[in-house]
């Protein structure tokens, strides 16, 4: 029987690439030391809002691939800081399931040295997950909720193990995975103001998904927003002016 961190598992669930082109400019570079890994960022800086926002990206990206789309997060009034995986752009080490929640949580810790890099103090966090990256999101904001003040999940999943499925991975029995907690089960835990943006026509992650955290979520202020007929990997080109304005509508709730 697998486990959620064998090797069968990683393969399907990771697909890491170093970066090739260094820090983006007008970002900032952060690496963070997390048990025996270094975990880089790029941080692009509001100086003008005192939110940060903070993006886990999906698994076939990094980083540096942030660069061209960073000021339109700014441009909702976040500062931006997108990190990435072990194994990914300028972060050592290998990753799997369980490493990427454990550093998710040392990437939180890290947040006053990037304030004092920035010169900015952050009075508001949010947390974003792309795809993969949904389940730090979910993570930190069902673990954390005193310090997350708001979630943006684009394209995420509710079930883990049937994901690792739909992609070619094993077979794997939850009863026989020790602590792991499901992104479905962490929503139920999540009552920050939160969002979650979903294609219509996603064949990688079906919208139903969306659907089932959307309602699992105990939040007064929710809002499931589908972009029709976008895909897995093209929200920005089917619904740029949505997708966009509903993250600026829950930055303003929070602030």
């Amino acid at each position: 029987m697998f486990s959620i961190d064998d090797p069968p598992v990683n393969d399907v669930v990771f697909h890491p690439r170093p970066e090739g082109s260094g820090t983006a400019a007008g970002a900032i570079s952060t690496e963070t030391a997390v048990d025996g890994a270094v975990v880089g960022g790029d941080l692009h800086r509001n100086e003008n809002s005192a939110v940060l926002m903070l993006f886990f990206h999906g698994n076939g990206e990094i980083a540096a691939d942030y660069a061209a789309l960073a000021h339109l997060y700014t441009g909702c009034g976040v500062s931006f800081w997108v990190v990435d995986y072990r194994g990914y752009g300028r972060s050592t080490g290998s990753p799997t399931f369980s490493r990427m929640l454990a550093d998710a949580e040392s990437i939180l810790e890290y947040i006053p040295a990037v304030e004092a890099t920035a010169r900015i103090r952050f009075s508001r966090i949010i947390v974003m997950g792309r795809s993969l990256g949904s389940a730090p999101a979910l993570h930190l904001a069902a673990g954390f909720p005193d310090r997350v003040d708001g979630l943006v999940l684009d394209s995420p999943f509710a079930d883990t193990l049937g994901l690792i499925r739909r992609l070619g991975g094993p077979e794997i029995d939850k009863a026989q995975c020790t602590g792991f907690v499901d992104n479905l089960d962490r929503a139920k835990a999540c009552r920050m103001p939160t969002l979650i943006l979903h294609g219509t026509e996603d064949w990688i992650i079906p919208v139903s998904e969306a659907e089932a955290l959307h309602e699992a979520s105990p939040s007064i202020q929710k809002r499931l927003v589908k972009i029709r007929g976008a895909g897995h990997n093209d929200l920005l080109v089917q619904g740029l002016g949505t997708y966009f304005s509903a993250i600026r509508s829950l930055r303003d709730r929070i602030e």
